[in-house]
């Protein structure tokens, strides 16, 4: 019961990502201009006149001074280069006109996010009362409870800072980084035997690895697109410009070869792990939803598919790592 309530726990994770790739796609990312309420209120307006005649001008200068403490931040743990860009570029300041159905989304997103959340602390109460490993549990699950705050506050930076790509970048890092302690968690609390060779689990750590470098190009890739259509037609983009998709492509092929070997390992090895041959499926088709977007201008609903299929593949190579035993020589 207790594990099953951990793996509805990684589902809501991943749900909040979902919600956050339709947000992102949907450039509703700005729709609550400030957090954790939106526009001021726990449930947001749904006219604009609901709202006062400055409101622009009023968010904004709240904006300002969330900048300011944010870039303050950055200072103080040795960004200050990346903190006097942000500082400078007073684009930041430019707050959106209203719009109900991207305010909506985002509210929505917002509230999804505070559903994992509660799942998460239940997931904490639950390791106190726990009987076997007590003091392991509460530790990881205080430690996600941690992180899931840095990922809320850093959320509301995101916002402040009018989604600077970098900023956006970190977030999913994050997202990746809480996929990645829950499955830990999750381990924790099945006490798996399954025993797998070191061979093994070292080919999977590494592709852990490069699958994170991965979703960091393609987070970066996609807002460099992003900054490149705020001035250009959609009909005219050309993936093969920019160098950061080349390497994203080029790495994308690696791990298409990675996983191909990876799952032709597991099958001449019998090894019966139902999460390798996930990854090789997910891998695969992502690498075709890939072709798709970079083929036809990045059509909507493949957006969040791409995503989607590249944290199922990064848990599933985490799994690997964590979860299972290393077997005896």
């Amino acid at each position: 019961m207790i594990l099953r309530f951990h793996w509805i726990t990684l589902l809501m994770i991943y749900l909040v990502i979902i919600a956050g790739s339709i947000v992102r796609i949907t450039e509703s990312g700005m729709g609550c201009p400030d957090w954790p309420k939106c526009f001021d209120q726990y449930i947001p307006p749904s006219d604009i006149s609901e709202l006062p005649e400055n409101y622009q001008l009023y968010y904004s200068s709240k904006r300002e001074k969330k900048i300011k403490k944010f870039t303050s931040f950055l200072t103080n743990i040795g960004l200050e280069e990346k903190a006097v860009l942000i500082q400078a570029d007073k684009s930041l300041l430019y707050e959106q006109p209203f719009n109900v159905w991207n305010t909506w989304l985002e509210y929505i997103n917002r509230l999804i996010g505070a559903l994992a959340g509660i799942f998460i602390f239940i997931g904490f109460i639950m390791a106190i009362f726990a009987k076997q490993k007590k003091l392991l549990r509460i530790l990881l699950g205080l430690g996600l409870i941690l992180l899931t705050l840095f990922q809320a506050w850093w959320g509301s930076m995101v916002v402040a800072t009018n989604i600077v790509p970098w900023v956006l970048t970190v977030h999913m890092v994050i997202a990746a980084l809480m996929i990645l302690w829950q499955i830990i968690i999750i381990s924790v609390w099945s006490n798996s035997t399954i025993a797998i060779p070191r061979k093994l689990k070292t080919i999977a750590f590494i592709g852990l690895i490069f699958f994170l470098m991965q979703i960091v190009l393609g987070t970066q890739v996609r807002q460099i697109v992003d900054h490149w259509l705020d001035s250009n037609s959609r009909n005219e983009l050309i993936f093969q410009d920019f160098s950061l998709f080349l390497s994203h492509r080029s790495l994308a092929l690696a791990l298409v070869i990675y996983s191909i070997v990876l799952g032709s390992y597991a099958f001449i090895r019998k090894i019966k792990l139902i999460e390798i041959y996930i990854f090789a499926i997910c891998v695969l088709t992502e690498a075709l939803v890939g072709k798709v977007l970079a083929d036809f201008n990045l059509p909507a609903l493949f957006q969040p598919i791409h995503l989607v299929l590249a944290m199922i593949s990064f848990g599933c190579l985490a799994r690997i790592v964590v979860n299972y035993k290393l077997k005896k020589t």
